[in-house]
């Protein structure tokens, strides 16, 4: 049940950036020693957006950390990123999801670096001259957990949309083969116009959307939310699409 739970945050977390060459790294933000903050308000909201990248400078998050810190005492509570708990109970099922995630991109999927080697995803080797690290916890991050609202979505949510739209993915022989984080899995994979589909409308749009869902149902008026750097616009245009008076503050 773990690994597939891992399996899906690894996806949750690679989605947000680009980690092919040094120049990317640094469009991505890796590179940066201080975190943004975006704002998107109406008359009665006020969200603050944190740009997040999952690898980055210990200077960056030591300066997320402190305006989570500051936030937080203004009573901004915390809508953050991360699947890491899937509603699913059936441990069966959660791994199920995860073998079909793995259909779909047709290998396993590694968004850490190795801070010794410094090689990205087991796949890209940094050269650079910064010296990153993994994204911390969110503890560490200074996230108050009791307050705090993991406003991302499962695995089996994600799975159960997709495939009432676009039918189930079916599993092989060869699929149950392999455990579920088996660097060496080498099985069929499923259409990559499934897997173009999958990340579009689903990784992102669907994601979006739920995060929009999940703020515009809140009671808070002052929100802080802590997510990879590419959901920003997509969730100011679903809030958009639920009170036309949302507007990105101008700096």
């Amino acid at each position: 049940m773990k690994k597939s739970l891992i399996l899906f945050t690894i996806l949750i977390l690679t989605s947000c950036s680009s980690f092919m060459t040094n120049r990317a790294l640094k469009k991505s933000g890796v590179f940066d020693t201080k975190s943004e903050l975006k704002v998107i308000e109406n008359d009665q909201r006020k969200i603050i957006f944190i740009p997040m990248h999952h690898i980055g400078k210990k200077e960056f998050y030591d300066d997320v950390a402190k305006k989570v810190d500051s936030l937080q005492n203004l009573n901004f509570t915390v809508f953050y990123e991360g699947a890491i708990n899937d509603k699913e109970t059936d441990s069966l099922i959660q791994r199920k999801n995860g073998m079909k995630l793995r259909k779909l991109f047709g290998y396993y999927l590694q968004r850490d670096m190795d801070t010794t080697s410094n090689i990205i995803g087991e796949k890209t080797k940094y050269t650079g001259k910064h010296k990153l690290i993994n994204q911390p916890k969110y503890s560490e991050l200074n996230v108050d957990s009791v307050k705090a609202i993991k406003a991302d979505v499962s695995l089996s949510e994600l799975m159960n949309e997709f495939e009432k739209n676009y039918g189930e993915i079916t599993l092989d022989s060869c699929d149950y083969n392999y455990d579920i984080i088996d660097k060496n899995y080498d099985c069929k994979k499923a259409d990559k116009s499934l897997l173009k589909i999958f990340k579009k409308e689903y990784i992102k749009d669907y994601r979006n959307k739920s995060l929009a869902e999940k703020i515009f149902e809140s009671n808070k008026d002052k929100i802080l939310v802590i997510y990879g750097s590419s959901h920003y616009f997509g969730l100011y245009f679903e809030l958009l699409k639920l009170d036309k008076n949302y507007r990105i503050e101008i700096k």
